[in-house]
């Protein structure tokens, strides 16, 4: 069994172990894209892994997954109300599994998905991590509504204490310095790319969790765009840059997110299908989200060995 059919295969009630909500949206998005075909692209892609991760010994067979399908896009241009059907999908979702997986689309998903989750309480308890080059904390006013630039500029307007964000693989040229400037003053952690290559990943991470924790965050929504990735190894995401994260690394904190019990959501944004080269970012996005999965495994795992 590949990857592909492990996904479409699974069935049965919830709960589940994960859930797939496909978010197929590109008209917020600054930069002229087509990541509306990407979460067809991403299922297809699967098709090209298996479903045992050598690295931890684990199989993703042994989770309860289950596809629930694409939402409404935003084809009729109509970003509002695709973003209202993104909101009720995952909130509907987190009822269902332990942990849901959001596969985009542009990054302006962001912001609903984890209103999904949190709705009215996003100061309760709640971080957001994210990977991605850039802030995105754009004013949406500037553009007649929410943008892929400014889901995290919403979240902490509508609630999320900024001391409660943590930004990893910022790159150096990827930002206007207003947009550096507001984030340091709503006080949002920033981990540079430049951190990453010098420190390591885990280190990386290590930092970005200790600061949210003492900011009393105690459950993650994390956000995963996949233009933090060096434009050579994304050529598919319209904003990637060259000197960004490596795959490698972005597969490492998947599966440390995974692992974690306080994560309970997980998008994968920003990848414009119809741009790649030979499938490699596609490929890069299955690979992240299994190494999430593995994870997942290994925290359930744990779970069961505490009860018995």
């Amino acid at each position: 069994m590949n990857a592909r059919e492990w996904l479409a295969g699974g069935d049965g009630a919830a709960p589940w172990d994960v859930a797939v909500v496909g978010a197929p949206i590109s008209r917020a998005s600054i930069s002229p894209s087509s990541a509306h075909l990407t979460p067809g692209a991403f299922r297809e892609g699967l098709a090209r892994f298996a479903t045992y991760d050598g690295d931890h010994a684990v199989d993703l067979t042994d989770l309860r997954v289950r596809d629930l399908g694409d939402v409404e896009g935003d084809g009729d241009g109509d970003v509002l109300a695709a973003h209202a059907r993104i909101e009720a999908a995952c909130r509907a979702a987190a009822a269902q599994a332990t942990v849901v997986v959001v596969i985009g689309g542009d990054n302006s998903l962001t912001a609903p998905a984890m209103r999904g989750w949190a709705g009215e309480a996003l100061g309760d308890g709640w971080g957001l991590v994210t990977f991605d080059a850039h802030h995105d904390v754009r004013d949406a006013a500037l553009y007649g509504g929410p943008r892929n630039g400014t889901p995290v500029r919403d979240l902490i307007g509508r609630g999320l204490p900024g001391n409660r964000v943590a930004q990893v693989g910022v790159h150096g040229f990827a930002n206007a310095r207003e947009h550096h400037d507001w984030a340091i003053a709503h006080g949002v952690h920033v981990r540079r790319a430049t951190q990453v290559r010098a420190g390591g990943i885990t280190s990386v991470l290590d930092s970005a969790l200790s600061v949210l924790e003492r900011s009393d965050a105690t459950r993650f929504y994390v956000d995963v765009d996949l233009d933090v990735l060096d434009r050579a190894f994304a050529p598919a995401c319209p904003a990637s840059m060259p000197g960004g994260l490596r795959p490698v690394d972005l597969q490492e904190a998947a599966y440390v997110f995974g692992a974690d019990p306080r994560v309970t959501a997980l998008d994968l944004t920003e990848v414009d299908a119809a741009a790649d080269v030979a499938g490699m970012t596609v490929r890069t996005m299955c690979a992240v989200f299994l190494s999430f999965c593995a994870g997942l495994c290994y925290r359930r795992r744990l779970q069961r060995e505490a009860l018995a």
